[in-house]
């Protein structure tokens, strides 16, 4: 999965003059927050996916990669519903945004919305 790829992709990362592993994760990934009562192996793999990104930012910060996981809102897909909020080039830009704008995460949260705004563990 998104590890896997990481290791692919390393090489190219470390070469790149401002590298960023960007994991698409959610809210409902967050033990902090969550609400759910349901749809369990969705939420820990969220939540998994979100501690791989902590242990890889630990990991490459010093190789000058960032490590982000991005909570991207409720968008209308399949999954999502029609009722959601964003459509998916609109999730997609605020995604594009949040990572460029994203602190440097040695110094602010890896997990975040598109607003930059820290999400619970």
């Amino acid at each position: 999965g998104p590890l896997r790829v990481v290791k692919a992709f390393l090489p190219l990362l470390e070469r790149g003059k401002q590298s960023t592993v960007a994991n698409i994760s959610s809210e409902a990934g967050s033990i902090g927050t969550s609400q759910r009562g349901r749809e369990f192996a969705y939420c820990m793999s969220k939540a998994a996916l979100n501690m791989q990104s902590v242990l890889l930012q630990n990991a490459l910060h010093d190789r000058g990669i960032r490590v982000l996981a991005i909570h991207p809102g409720w968008i209308r897909t399949d999954m999502g519903g029609p009722r959601a909020p964003l459509d998916v080039a609109e999730a997609a830009v605020r995604v594009l945004g949040a990572i460029r704008e994203a602190r440097d995460p040695a110094d602010g949260p890896v997990f975040v919305d598109t607003q930059g705004h820290p999400m619970p563990y």
